[in-house]
């Protein structure tokens, strides 16, 4: 994940490559590899979606010579541009060119019209930049829509019916508190621009997971964050889950564990969404920070019609967080993301999950 500080330590761990292999079948839920991306170590924070018949993913950050931050390495964003034929056999990732500029960690939602990128950071600041991505004979283009109110990285956000919605995150790289404004955007008027909606009534969060379910916005789980003594942020482990419908949030069951940077927004199929990995902060405290197994592996599964949390089973291969997805078919795309503190993964998967209620 982006590294700010937590409330421990973080471990430090060897770069590895890591990507599978086989179909991964869970209790409820089925995950097969694709092409990994055509780059040695992957990205964290990347955007990504659907238009047309093409995945078009990119931008993020690693680590490129596999030094991680605590031996001195340096994090790289890149403005690197992917697309992936979706819909052919055997189909090969091309690079087809590049972001306006070098950026990561904003969300990024798939359109009818093309792929809406907002906001993010670079290695200096955070950006109010929303775009819409789309790809024509081949070649992407970018058009300017109205910026966000206030700059924004590491939050959450939704397509709920034609209305986006985007809530938490932090405004600065230094920032020491996330927060809990919930922003709209009509995409029948987007000459509007962004309005405020009612925030979220609870702490600020961070690195939250988001869905639509119907004409609900949930937001789950996330970190908050609070100076120390010496003015650094230190982060919170939240459980807790929100509906926003009908103009006011509602509290959901909290999540049976703390899930910060899962797979956003969370897939979903029918009335339920879930949560793939997530850092569940228990390796926080380790006695030596190369002593860290990776992320969680398991699946949660959330019913809204029960209002219940369960287990959707496990990955059987290196758990990704702070990674995009894009909706294909009757599953989602997981793009690349982080599979141990500072380590990325070129992997690209498939996620689908039958829509009854287990």
């Amino acid at each position: 994940m982006n590294p700010v500080p937590t409330t421990l330590p973080r471990p430090l761990v060897a770069a590895a490559a890591l990507a599978a292999a086989a179909p991964v079948h869970a209790e409820s839920a089925a995950v097969r590899p694709l092409p990994p991306v055509p780059d040695a170590v992957g990205f964290a924070g990347a955007f990504a979606g659907i238009h047309g018949k093409h995945l078009l993913a990119g931008g993020g950050a690693n680590f490129p010579d596999g030094t991680m931050p605590w031996e001195g390495g340096q994090k790289v964003w890149h403005d690197r541009l992917f697309a992936l034929d979706m819909a052919t056999p055997d189909a090969a990732w091309r690079e087809i060119g590049k972001f306006p500029t070098p950026v990561g960690y904003g969300l990024s939602l798939t359109l009818a019209d093309g792929v809406i990128l907002i906001g993010g950071s670079d290695a200096k600041e955070h950006s109010r930049r929303v775009t819409l991505l789309t790809l024509a004979d081949g070649k992407p283009a970018f058009k300017a829509l109205p910026d966000l109110p206030v700059p924004l990285a590491q939050m959450a956000g939704a397509l709920v019916g034609q209305k986006i919605h985007v809530c938490g995150g932090i405004e600065k790289p230094d920032s020491t508190s996330a927060t809990a404004a919930h922003w709209t955007f009509d995409l029948t008027a987007r000459d509007r621009g962004w309005e405020s909606a009612p925030p979220l009534p609870s702490t600020g969060r961070m690195l939250a997971t988001a869905a639509a379910i119907g004409d609900a916005f949930i937001l789950a789980g996330g970190c908050s964050l609070a100076p120390d003594a010496a003015g650094k942020p230190v982060r919170t482990y939240l459980r807790e889950a929100w509906k926003f419908a009908d103009g006011k949030w509602t509290r959901l069951a909290d999540l049976p564990r703390a899930a910060v940077a899962a797979a956003s927004p969370a897939p979903v199929r029918g009335r339920s969404l879930f949560v793939v990995s997530g850092d569940d902060g228990l390796q926080t405290g380790l006695p030596t920070p190369a002593a860290h197994q990776g992320f969680t592996k398991e699946i949660l599964r959330y019913d809204l019609d029960r209002n219940a949390w369960s287990t959707a089973g496990q990955l059987d291969l290196p758990a990704p967080v702070t990674l995009p997805t894009a909706p294909w078919q009757d599953g989602f795309v997981l793009f690349n993301g982080e599979v141990k503190p500072g380590v990325r993964t070129p992997q690209v998967l498939l996620f689908t999950s039958p829509a009854e209620s287990p």
